[in-house]
């Protein structure tokens, strides 16, 4: 994870060491119901990570949050981003109905988008998704 974060760090990137950090400290630990951290490798190489929390910025139930999505800049567009994507929104179906993301990257907008997800104004949100097969 170290390595991953210090690439992420290099790219003006800082939401994988507050990952660690969230961690350590116990302030997020992915660990409430239908949250869960990913990491993924090749070989003993992690190339990429990704979360899913309940989203802390809406009061409005079964709302979830994607989290940390990082892909190792060697590795992307090699379908390894939308790989741990399908993952979290599938799991997602598992217990919220709309899942929220922030990005102020335009890079990364469109690559969500893609995906499916529609741009928002609303309050630490930048895209949505609603979600299927809600069933928590």
């Amino acid at each position: 994870m170290r390595s991953l974060v210090g690439e992420s760090t290099r790219a003006g990137v800082a939401f994988l060491q507050r990952t660690i950090d969230d961690w350590d400290s116990g302030a997020n630990r992915f660990d409430q119901p239908g949250e869960k951290l990913w990491g993924l490798f090749l070989g003993k190489e992690l190339i990429g990570v990704g979360g899913l929390n309940i989203d802390p910025y809406t009061v409005t139930p079964k709302v979830g949050r994607v989290r940390h999505l990082y892909v190792r800049e060697a590795r992307r567009r090699e379908g390894y981003a939308t790989f741990i994507m399908n993952k979290i929104m599938e799991e997602a179906g598992h217990h919220f109905t709309v899942l929220r993301l922030f990005t102020d990257n335009a890079e990364a907008s469109a690559f969500y988008e893609k995906l499916g997800f529609k741009q928002t104004s609303e309050y630490k949100a930048s895209h949505f998704i609603f979600i299927r097969n809600a069933s928590g």
